[in-house]
């Protein structure tokens, strides 16, 4: 099968890669489109020290095999991305997306979706309504982890009226507009700090104020970092109030330096966020609560994806879709 593959840093388009065999209660999924992630760029700047295989891990597809189970046949699904080995200390927690056997799609151990064809346990399949287009599908796990940040929220800033917080959303790519709709749809008002004019124009569309620059005195009840870059985080120390929390979704391939102490002196909540509800997520397309689809870049073919990948990193783009 065709599949675009990331080998020691390196990418490149293999015509004849293995299709894989699913096993029992594993599903052949015949993928529709798939989403280009900053974590799939970082991966190939190395990020968690390197991964080889296939990336991607934002799809909507259609089983095509299902052994033992042949009622999902035919099904359009998208899936969530972490195994778990349901035995574990974590697992028996309640922690199953941090299983220490865990596997991550495109990510860690298997081999995602840029690719013809992907396997994934049934247990992590989930049916989009009817009324959701592919287009809007393949957003299902983004917009799930932007769910997460209202998940990972401290009680006691949840409890609070939404419209009472002060939210600033750091970073007008790809999660970020996510992550100022997710908030908008639940009756916060978010600020979305960027750095590019088309980007923040497009968030502005929907209703969400926007700025180039934070107000030197201003301060935050709750800052969520998007931004991919590493440095962000300091600069966020300067301007959220004490108690207040910062919610970390940024994945940046490289680290940097960072002066605690005003987290501490301060009392801010850091909080890393990462994968969140899908049912929540489809919820939201299926009732329009959020439109996913003004932020599409570009759709290519597989047999285009160096190219896409290409595409991803500029500046102005936000989403690129591959179609196998």
């Amino acid at each position: 099968m065709l599949a675009l593959l990331l080998q020691n840093g390196h990418l490149r388009l293999e015509t004849s890669y293995p299709r894989p065999i699913p096993r029992q209660d594993e599903a052949l999924i015949r993928v529709r489109l798939a989403g280009i992630c900053g974590t799939d760029l970082a991966l190939v700047e190395g990020y968690k020290g390197g991964y080889n295989g296939v990336p991607g891990h934002e799809y909507v597809g259609e089983v095509v095999e299902a052994p033992g189970n042949e009622e999902w046949v035919g099904r359009r699904v998208v899936g969530e991305i972490n195994t778990a080995c349901g035995q574990c200390d974590r697992c028996t927690q309640g922690l199953v997306t941090h299983c220490r056997e865990r596997r991550v799609l495109g990510i860690k151990d298997w081999d995602g979706a840029f690719a013809e064809y992907l396997v994934s346990p049934l247990s992590l399949l989930h049916r989009p309504p009817p009324t959701v287009p592919d287009t809007s599908a393949v957003f299902t796990e983004p917009l799930a982890a932007a769910y997460a940040a209202l998940r990972d929220m401290p009680d006691d800033l949840r409890q609070r009226p939404p419209a009472t917080l002060r939210i600033l959303i750091v970073g007008d790519g790809r999660l970020g507009q996510l992550l100022a709709r997710v908030f908008q749809a639940e009756g916060y008002r978010p600020l979305l700090l960027g750095r590019h004019p088309s980007k923040l124009a497009l968030a502005r569309s929907c209703g969400i104020a926007t700025t180039r620059q934070i107000d030197t005195s201003a301060e935050y009840d709750i800052a969520v970092d998007a931004s991919g870059r590493p440095e962000t985080l300091a600069t966020l120390l300067g301007h959220v109030r004490p108690r207040g929390a910062i919610i970390l979704k940024t994945t940046a391939a490289h680290p940097a330096s960072l002066d605690l102490a005003p987290l501490v002196v301060n009392e801010i909540r850091l909080i890393g966020s990462r994968c969140g509800p899908f049912p929540r997520a489809l919820t939201a397309l299926e009732q329009t609560q959020i439109d996913p689809r003004p932020l599409i870049s570009a759709t290519y073919p597989l047999s285009a994806a160096l190219e896409a990948m290409e595409h991803a990193r500029r500046p102005d783009a936000i989403k690129v879709l591959l179609q196998p």
